[in-house]
């Protein structure tokens, strides 16, 4: 092996070990973090929008603060319009930072840090591949973490541009509700009633499916008698 690889790897490893101590050392103010007190600091509105971004900067790195805490907080501290863009913002960096680290890590690596966790190997286990549906979709839903899933489709080798606006068009749904909403959304629409919708949703997909491929073959078969 090269040195030039073995430097690689080692590098990779640090990687993971620092930002995994970072993660384990500092959970509980992380993952209770207080985005209005951070941003009290300043009146400038541009200050104000970069500390923001940096929290999702963070966020992205060590996967423990919950992406509803920041957006309820940018909502109460900023006008909607600004809020839903600053936070539809911090999305696009989020998922393009931890896209770019899942590639950097490597598939070895990223799929041994998933294969570690239930939803890790849910993820893994599933052909989700380079399906524009399949990414919105799962985007959509709640159940999947954001970063878990940009690890994933970093490690997979899938197109970033691609990726990187599916992704947010698949997140901005609920971004732009807990924004301008804020906790009211837990009482108007609870997330395990979301989930729940969704898997309802997957038999009308089957038979969908099903119609479509009948349909198809129905033609073929056609075809050959013409």
């Amino acid at each position: 092996m090269k040195k030039k690889d073995i430097a690689l790897i080692i590098l990779r490893c640090v990687t993971a070990l620092v930002l995994f101590a970072v993660a384990i050392v500092y959970y509980e103010e992380l993952s209770t973090i207080d985005v209005g007190s951070i941003v009290s600091v300043t009146d400038s509105l541009g200050m104000m929008i970069c500390i923001i971004l940096a929290i999702y900067l963070v966020k992205a790195l060590v996967f423990v603060v919950p992406a509803s805490l920041v957006y309820v907080a940018v909502g109460a501290i900023m006008s909607p319009f600004v809020a839903v863009a600053v936070n539809l913002t911090g999305i696009f960096i989020e998922v393009s930072v931890t896209y770019f680290l899942g590639r950097f890590l490597g598939k070895d690596a990223v799929y041994s840090l998933l294969s570690k966790k239930e939803i890790g190997r849910k993820i893994l286990s599933k052909d989700i591949g380079n399906k524009a549906s399949v990414l919105v979709g799962i985007r959509a839903i709640p159940a999947f973490p954001i970063d878990f899933i940009s690890l994933f489709y970093g490690a997979s080798g899938c197109k970033y541009f691609k990726y990187a606006l599916l992704s947010v068009a698949g997140i901005s749904w609920r971004v732009i509700l807990f924004t301008i909403l804020g906790d009211a959304i837990f009482k108007w629409i609870p997330m395990d009633k979301i989930i729940l919708v969704a898997i309802c949703l997957i038999p009308v997909g089957v038979v969908y499916y099903l119609l479509k491929k009948f349909r198809f073959d129905v033609k073929k078969q056609e075809r050959k008698k013409a």
